[in-house]
């Protein structure tokens, strides 16, 4: 292709350079043995991947600590057992011609184990699955810190071609952020700069890991959408001092929520109608919203970090990824669930396709977490998605 779409040139995080600007967003895998190792269905659908052609590919968030673990069959790094195994999915990775970064996280208290006592920097209730978590003490605290640069070494360890820090969504890193979760007047809590002294100490744990040549970006939470949570200003100025401190990229997203569909939203571009004739869709969601729903989070952190910038949420249409990096908004763009439907929707639009993407944004898919590998439910027949459906209610009122 002598002139490429801007979605389809190359793009630069650190050392790494991509084939292209389009991103596979990180989602839950559910491919993990017991102890975190990853199975053969975790390698093949990297592999897939990068056969078809993401310029940079984000794995789930890997737990760094047993009482991290969000949900069943999640991946771990939390000890060296695991390298073997996410060696064999890195090494498929790059035979393909694709490109890695291993993401690492803690839940917090926003997990689906009901097997775990979950941890927090306060004793505040979660906001999405209302348990009381023990509030960490300042030696434990100390320990995650650790725990996360020693799971950045054995993501290097393994071949990943960078690391991806989980700092959004509800979990551990956006807990301390966040001064509707982080209650605490210590040195972990109490103001905007203690409240992002976790964020700042694991990024350097990490780096001091992998060293100053690796590639290391991170999720950032912008805003909380509960009262009295985060709000973008402070945000802003946590991505100024990580940039300052030498973090290659950043992802913009939500943090502390009350529901997955603030941030993975229904039916995006979409709408309703043309959803409910192609998957069976419950009628208590809501109804369609715009597409790039994260793009004044990702426009405003790009402004102010002056780093690469990724912006990830509701990005469908071809037009869509033109005009955000021709404005500047963004530097790569990113998507999830379109990749689920689609593995090898890169390809596609090498081949020359535009317009949408396949997904409708219908949501089944969330339904496997902790319970089935990562799959498109769209095709299912309809019995089966209602079993499905009615899995994932009960688990979500009453987590395992």
């Amino acid at each position: 292709m002598s002139n490429p779409p801007l979605y389809l040139r190359p793009g630069r995080i650190g050392t790494v350079t991509t084939a292209n600007r389009i991103v596979r967003a990180a989602t839950s895998e559910t491919m993990a043995a017991p102890g975190g190792e990853v199975l053969d269905s975790y390698v093949d659908l990297y592999r897939r991947l990068a056969r078809g052609g993401a310029g940079l590919i984000l794995t789930g968030h890997m737990y760094v600590d047993p009482r991290g673990q969000a949900s069943r069959h999640q991946t771990g790094i939390h000890h060296d057992g695991v390298i073997p195994s996410l060696r064999r999915a890195t090494r498929a990775v790059h035979e393909a011609g694709g490109t890695i970064f291993a993401q690492l996280g803690h839940c917090g208290s926003q997990t689906m184990m009901s097997s775990i006592t979950p941890v927090a920097p306060s004793p505040v209730p979660n906001a999405m699955y209302a348990h009381q978590p023990e509030e960490l003490s300042e030696a434990g605290i100390e320990a995650l810190v650790l725990a996360f640069g020693d799971a950045a070494g054995r993501a290097r360890e393994a071949g990943f071609d960078g690391v991806h820090i989980h700092g959004g969504n509800g979990y551990l890193i956006s807990e301390f952020c966040s001064p509707h979760a982080n209650t605490r007047e210590d040195g972990w809590g109490g103001d905007a700069e203690r409240r992002g002294r976790f964020f700042m100490e694991v990024y350097e744990a990490v780096r001091a890991a992998v060293g100053a040549g690796f590639p290391v970006t991170a999720r950032l939470s912008v805003e909380d959408s509960v009262p009295g949570g985060l709000q973008r200003e402070e945000s802003l100025q946590r991505a100024k001092l990580l940039a300052e401190r030498g973090i290659d990229g950043l992802e913009t997203t939500f943090g502390v929520m009350r529901s997955y569909f603030e941030n993975i939203r229904p039916y995006v571009a979409v709408g309703r109608r043309q959803a409910w004739r192609q998957v069976v869709a419950p009628r208590c969601w809501k109804p369609e919203g715009p597409e790039a729903y994260y793009r004044p989070f990702a426009r405003d952190v790009r402004r102010a970090a002056g780093i690469p910038t990724i912006l990830v949420g509701g990005v469908r249409t071809t037009g869509t990824m033109t005009d955000v990096l021709a404005s500047g908004d963004a530097d790569f763009v990113a998507m999830a669930r379109p990749f689920i439907r689609e593995p090898d929707l890169v390809r596609k639009l090498e081949a020359g396709r535009t317009g949408g993407v396949e997904c409708v944004s219908c949501n089944m898919c969330l339904a496997h977490d902790g319970w089935d590998p990562l799959q498109c439910w769209r095709d299912t027949p309809a019995n089966v998605i209602h079993h499905v459906r009615k899995r994932y209610w009960t688990n979500r009122r009453n987590p395992q």
